[in-house]
């Protein structure tokens, strides 16, 4: 497993999280897509350890609430297609939206790995 980890000063109301998924690859002259399986959850906790020096000191709890999910799918950087899924409070459920077609999902249709599909940005709420 490969890890990149970096330092949160302070947290925002809304955390975007940007999966990098391309590349530029030297000897192909071209950009790639990364197929790495990433796994995320709905509910996340960002703990002391992962703020910097004076994070630690400004927030008490760090609790956020997954809400929405961007995804790429194809195999290649110069090609594919994006949907996007997305929780509705009113009818408490996701909504997949691809196009033209939107469709209820549950919580496992949201974080199941589906070849060719990738999450490519995370929007998370804070919940306290």
């Amino acid at each position: 497993k490969q890890w990149y980890q970096r330092r949160v000063a302070i947290t925002a109301g809304v955390l975007i999280l940007h999966l990098k998924r391309f590349i530029f690859d030297d000897a192909a002259k071209s950009c790639q897509k990364l197929l790495k399986e990433i796994d995320f959850n709905i509910d996340m906790t960002i703990s002391d350890d992962m703020m910097s020096a004076i994070g630690t000191t400004l927030t008490a709890e760090r609790r956020y609430h997954l809400f929405g999910v961007v995804y790429h799918h194809g195999s290649h950087a110069t090609g594919g297609h994006y949907s996007a899924m997305v929780y509705h409070p009113y009818i408490q459920c996701w909504v997949n939206a691809d196009d033209d077609k939107v469709v209820h999902q549950d919580d496992n249709a949201v974080l199941k790995h589906i070849p060719g599909r990738s999450a490519y940005l995370l929007f998370y709420k804070r919940v306290a």
